[in-house]
């Protein structure tokens, strides 16, 4: 029997993975600074666009620590074990 995996369950397993880690290194980050241990935030900083008539600067960061990749992992293996 063929189960049907939706990549939307996915993408909400992963979503919910990072947030919940991330919310956990922030919550406990000072208890345990072996949570929030990472390189920073990785990213593009000060993209400018610059057409003549409009003007856009955008700033796309990612924090990354020990505590997220814990949560990503996690929420990877609940969803192949559904």
């Amino acid at each position: 029997m063929k189960r049907y995996r939706n990549t939307w369950v996915l993408i909400t397993f992963i979503i919910s993975g990072v947030v919940l880690g991330g919310l956990i290194s922030s919550s406990l980050g000072s208890t345990l600074p072996i949570l929030s241990y990472g390189p920073g935030p990785l990213g593009l900083k000060n993209l400018e666009l610059n057409l003549g008539f409009i003007y856009t600067n955008i700033t796309i960061l990612v924090d990354i620590n020990i505590s997220i990749l814990i949560g990503l992992v996690l929420s990877i293996l609940i969803y192949n074990k559904l």
